[in-house]
């Protein structure tokens, strides 16, 4: 087995595919980064390493990926569709711009403490197949085109769902043990709202309940006392388009 200690950088070299040297390399202490190359598949790929780069490719596919854990992968601006080939436990995973992702089928299994689980700016419209988040972890679901949060864990850290299509919140972790944002949705009640945000909540505007009093900030953060015990501040925006 042959081993390189330290990173392999092979960053914007026009590579068309990993080179056949690296099929059976373990890197270790190290990143294997290929960004921005015009890579379509990850045959090749080495044996084991602690990061990866991958964005900026037209990959199709996680497949190829040999390891079962890695603690960082990045796959920004790809063409993947699911996690099919993704290693079972990472500690950040972070996908963002990949209009193909749609689906978190796959391999992955679980998000180490204190990881991070990013799927942002892309198409993933539901949330089966949700991973096993462990403490601490932060969860970035932003720019997607989620309608129901069914799948999620009842705790985690962060939490980042603006910009999808949400109409309810069933579904939502009742504990949130840092921030919650919700911006740009279209509720259309408050179901399944958290019972404990210990750090800040942030929200737009909108007329929830058909009610248009729930445009008046002072009406709004009362709605969500009601419901929820929010530890810091509620931080209400204005709304880009009122929906009624």
């Amino acid at each position: 087995m042959k081993k390189i200690t330290g990173d392999v950088i092979l960053s914007n070299l026009y590579l068309r595919e990993i080179p056949s040297i690296l099929n059976d390399v373990v890197i270790e202490d190290g990143m294997f980064n290929i960004d921005g190359n015009n890579i379509k598949n990850l045959n090749n790929f080495p044996l084991s390493c602690n990061t990866l780069h991958l964005s900026r490719n037209p990959i199709a596919s996680l497949v190829g990926i040999k390891q079962k854990q890695v603690w960082y992968l990045e796959a920004n601006k790809t063409k993947i569709k699911n996690l099919e080939g993704c290693p079972e436990i990472v500690t950040t995973l972070d996908i963002k711009d990949v209009i193909t992702f749609n689906s978190l089928k796959g391999n992955l299994k679980k998000i180490n403490t204190n990881g991070n689980f990013i799927i942002q700016g892309c198409s993933l419209s539901s949330l089966d197949n949700f991973p096993i988040i462990e403490k601490g972890v932060l969860i970035y679901l932003s720019e997607n085109k989620i309608t129901s949060l069914l799948g999620m864990p009842t705790k985690c850290h962060h939490l980042n769902i603006n910009r999808n299509g949400l109409k309810t919140l069933i579904g939502c972790p009742t504990h949130i043990t840092g921030n919650f944002r919700c911006k740009y949705n279209n509720l259309e009640d408050l179901d399944g709202f958290p019972t404990v945000i210990d750090g800040d909540c942030i929200m737009t505007l909108s007329p929830i309940f058909n009610n248009q009093l729930m445009m008046q900030r002072s009406y709004f953060k009362k709605e969500l006392h009601k419901r929820c015990r929010i530890s810091g501040e509620v931080r209400l925006s204005d709304p880009e388009k009122i929906q009624i």
